[in-house]
């Protein structure tokens, strides 16, 4: 089931993924490097408030809906009544916040921020409704219409001369529109009702130390941006950020697909069937998020020049292959912790924890970047941020293991480490090549992808294994009817 789930939501996922590719190729070159770091800058403020406001009440939405068995109106009804409270509280603060500021252009960026936040907000809950519903086709449409309506809109403000405004106006429109279009129907008839007392309590001792993570979170993954604009300048903010968001993203999308398929099905084995058939899902789901990591990642650092000369504009292009190498390993690492590692916290419904490890993660990137952006520019925020997640990742597999039982590690580890391998030795066999062309990257991706997609068979990563085999028989001429039988107890 993980895998048809996976392959649905890689389908949904993929789509809007190389929309966004595109939009950091037009952006790029339509967009001065300090606008881009203006708009990245003002992702990351976003970012971090959605993070802290709203970002629990999505898990409470993922965690505890399937507990309510049949009846989830008035469940939902609670969400919906928390998220306009939120809402509220957001808009008030944001608005005086754009009123106070000195300078006029991030007045207008700050009150742009407001509207954004709150259409992202709900726009995610919505797309976290219908994954906890098991709807992967009404999340795709809703994903892929939202991407392709903001890239659109943006790239029109854009070439008319709308700097760093631009892409901001196209998200707004592209959330709003796209929930219009295929988001309502999945709130049809709920209407906002305060939880019962119980109830609330319930979710906010679950999503309330969840809030604290998220912010330490932000500092790995945001704070970078901001040193970067204290101690250099916005236009150093635009080179890191398009580095970061050619490299970060593509990691995200394969293993959020993964996850996005997985992690319902964890929960549901979990509360219908026992902690062995949880366990079960588990071990699965880490073999494949590992393995997934490093393949990713070994391909990306061997294409990364490839990637850079054709997608991202020649302003940008020397200082992103500076700090593409560390990126990706970060990237790895950060995917493995949240997609994997950090899922224990969660169906132990001990958030605490992750305050812990987020906590280590955040003091020591601050830390580092005091030291680092200094000395070493945009190199150092990226070096500081790969020592981060990977003592992260650590901390969060040493604590997730004594919160809730999770599969055998080392094992799985070693998978990882030779699929990832082996597709870092084929991406360099196939785009070795004279010349930066979309043929010698296409050569290079397809050679890494089907070498780890054999090393993964032969290894039986995450049951890949009879998946494949059943595709291979299926359009392999001649095949018998026993062929096909033996593989009848596939997932």
């Amino acid at each position: 089931m993980l895998i048809r789930h996976a392959a649905y939501y890689l389908l949904a996922r993929g789509v809007p993924g190389l929309v966004n590719f595109a939009a950091l190729a037009v952006y790029t070159r339509l967009l001065a490097p300090d606008e881009f770091g203006r708009y990245a800058l003002v992702l990351a403020g976003v970012g971090l408030a959605n993070a802290v406001v709203f970002q629990w009440l999505r898990l409470v939405l993922l965690r505890f809906l399937h507990a309510q068995g049949d009846d989830t109106q008035a469940f939902l009804a609670g969400i919906f009544a928390l998220f306009l409270t939120l809402a509220l509280a957001v808009t008030g603060v944001g608005s005086l916040l754009a009123l106070w500021w000195p300078d006029s252009v991030w007045q207008r960026l700050l009150a742009l921020a407001v509207p954004l936040l709150l259409t992202q907000a709900w726009f995610e809950l919505g797309l976290e409704l219908l994954r906890a519903r098991l709807a992967p086709l009404p999340y795709g449409k809703l994903l892929g219409s939202k991407a392709v309506i903001a890239l659109s809109i943006g790239a029109l403000l854009a070439w008319i001369g709308l700097g760093a405004l631009a892409p901001l106006l196209g998200l707004i429109a592209g959330h709003a529109l796209a929930f219009l279009l295929f988001g309502l129907a999945a709130w049809k008839g709920v209407r906002p009702a305060w939880p019962a007392a119980s109830q609330l309590r319930e979710q906010l001792r679950y999503g309330l130390p969840l809030t604290v993570t998220f912010a330490l979170a932000w500092v790995v993954s945001g704070s970078d941006r901001f040193m970067l604009a204290w101690f250099l300048d916005e236009a150093a903010v635009g080179a890191y950020a398009a580095a970061y968001d050619l490299v970060f993203p593509a990691i995200t999308l394969l293993l959020s697909v993964i996850h996005t398929a997985a992690y319902p099905l964890v929960v549901h084995g979990l509360e219908n069937k026992g902690a062995d058939v949880a366990e079960a899902e588990l071990r699965i789901n880490g073999e494949l998020i590992s393995a997934v990591s490093l393949a990713a990642a070994a391909m990306l650092i061997v294409l990364g020049p490839l990637l850079v000369s054709l997608i991202i504009g020649s302003t940008f292009r020397e200082d992103a292959l500076r700090i593409l190498p560390w990126i990706a390993l970060a990237s790895a690492f950060a995917g493995i912790k949240a997609y994997y590692f950090d899922i224990a916290f969660h169906l132990g419904r001990s958030g605490g924890w992750l305050v812990i490890t987020g906590g280590v993660a955040a003091g020591i990137n601050f830390i580092l970047n005091l030291f680092l952006i200094p000395l070493s520019g945009i190199v150092g925020a990226a070096l500081a941020t790969l020592f981060a997640y990977s003592i992260a990742m650590c901390f969060s597999a040493w604590f997730g293991a004594k919160v809730f039982p999770m599969p055998a590690l080392m094992l799985m580890l070693l998978k990882a480490m030779l699929v990832g391998l082996v597709s870092g030795m084929a991406a360099a066999l196939g785009s070795a090549g004279t010349g930066a062309s979309w043929i010698n990257l296409s050569i290079g991706l397809a050679f890494a992808i089907l070498s780890a997609v054999f090393v993964s068979t032969a290894l039986n990563v995450g049951g890949i294994r009879y998946p494949v085999m059943r595709v291979f028989h299926t359009v392999l001429p001649g095949r018998t009817n026993a062929q096909k039988d033996g593989h009848n107890g596939t997932r």
